[in-house]
């Protein structure tokens, strides 16, 4: 060990501070440690110096990274250029893509064909997208750094959910599953506000945008863009042929773009969006258009296997009496799907666990219009839409 130490020390040269912190200054070390998944106290003292630079220092940026930060500040408006987006997009060739793991890998034998369970909605990733296709056209590059992407899209999020609270529809919409929580007054505390600001808003970006798995081999990805397969992501290395540069700050960096399916699905029109940011001034009539609802039947259902033969069970019923017919089909499915997939594994799906997954695949499809819910009940029935018919 003291060897590595000394060898790190030439190649970059430091130095060793000590310092004596109060007890509370260590607590709050801890939770931004929790909160932004760091390794440990130094990895938080160097992430809030980065981001103190990254906000505050601009000697020695070039006119890109100036650029850059600048139009980190300032949110999505609700619209980019289509034309100008498919030219940028034209300019990637082959390229060395991180491989997407299949879901068992990510999340257990128990999540295996499904969409995670945090993935709870399909709105976030809809907004994800266009704010990837926004900094795509702007920056004029194809390639988007993912952090970059994070914190753009989450002080976006905020501006839109702030945004659709002040608007003549807010009770008409329940879509807000999956964003940062802004409304805090109802807490008791300033402190309990303050983590559930922060947990809803590192939900937001590590489920929904996309992060980089710490516990797998080689360099993978996670998230609900990513899994559907509507981004594409690579690792940006030095110049020098993938050998690790100790003063290269963009080595190792996960970098996204558009799919060509998350380019299709950005490119729909949402008149949701389009209501909030003011670019039409008709009132939608659902969260999401008849081409948005195809292209996840289409697109996005069949990259899980076993949620995609799910739904069309779910579809073949014009009504649902109980939210107690899901959980038991859904069991009795799942178990067939696993035993399929593992034959000797024993199933690890649990009862609370088949609660969960049932209820958030029916409110996907109720995200979609697919299904609607008596609202006077709290467990069903519920009635499938006819507009479905002709979309499915």
């Amino acid at each position: 060990m003291i060897e590595n130490d000394q060898t790190k020390i030439k190649l970059n040269p430091g130095s060793m501070i000590q310092i004596f912190l109060e007890s509370h200054l260590i607590e709050q070390i801890k939770q931004i440690q929790k909160n932004e998944n760091l390794n440990d106290e130094r990895d938080v003292i160097v992430h809030l110096i980065q981001n103190y630079f990254k906000k505050n220092v601009f000697d020695g940026t070039t006119l890109k990274e100036k650029k850059n930060l600048d139009f980190l500040q300032t949110p999505f408006d609700g619209k980019f250029e289509m034309q100008k987006l498919e030219k940028i997009l034209a300019r990637i060739e082959s390229e060395d893509f991180i491989k997407k793991l299949p879901q068992h890998e990510i999340y257990g034998k128990s999540n295996s064909g499904m969409m995670h369970r945090f993935h709870t909605k399909i709105f976030p990733v809809k907004f994800s997208l266009l704010c990837l296709a926004k900094m795509i056209v702007d920056q004029d590059t194809p390639w988007i750094d993912l952090n970059e992407l994070k914190n753009y899209t989450l002080e976006s999020a905020k501006v839109f959910v702030q945004k659709f609270d002040s608007s003549l529809i807010k009770n008409k919409f329940r879509f807000k599953t999956g964003f940062p929580v802004l409304k805090l007054n109802d807490f008791k505390s300033q402190e309990d506000a303050y983590l559930t600001y922060a947990r809803s808003s590192k939900r937001f970006t590590e489920q929904f945008v996309g992060r980089k798995l710490q516990k797998h081999e080689g360099v993978q990805m996670a998230g609900a863009c990513f899994e559907m397969g509507l981004i594409d992501a690579k690792v940006s290395y030095s110049n020098d042929e993938k050998l690790k540069s100790f003063n290269d700050v963009n080595y190792g960096k996960i970098l996204v773009t558009l799919s060509d399916s998350g380019k299709e699905f950005a490119t729909f029109k949402n008149n949701l969006i389009d209501f909030i940011y003011k670019n039409t001034l008709d009132e939608p009539h659902s969260i999401f258009s008849n081409e948005e609802t195809s292209f996840y039947f289409r697109k996005i259902l069949p990259e899980f296997e076993f949620e995609n033969k799910f739904v069309k069970y779910l579809m073949d019923n014009e009504k649902i009496e109980h939210t107690s017919q899901i959980k038991s089909e859904f069991k009795r499915q799942f178990e067939m799907f696993y035993h399929s997939k593992f034959p000797n594994a024993d199933v690890l799906l649990q009862d609370n666990s088949v609660r969960i997954h049932s209820n958030t695949v029916m409110s996907r499809l109720m995200e979609f219009g697919v299904f609607a819910k008596d609202p006077k009940f709290k467990s069903g029935p519920y009635t499938r839409m006819e507009k479905m018919d002709n979309l499915v």
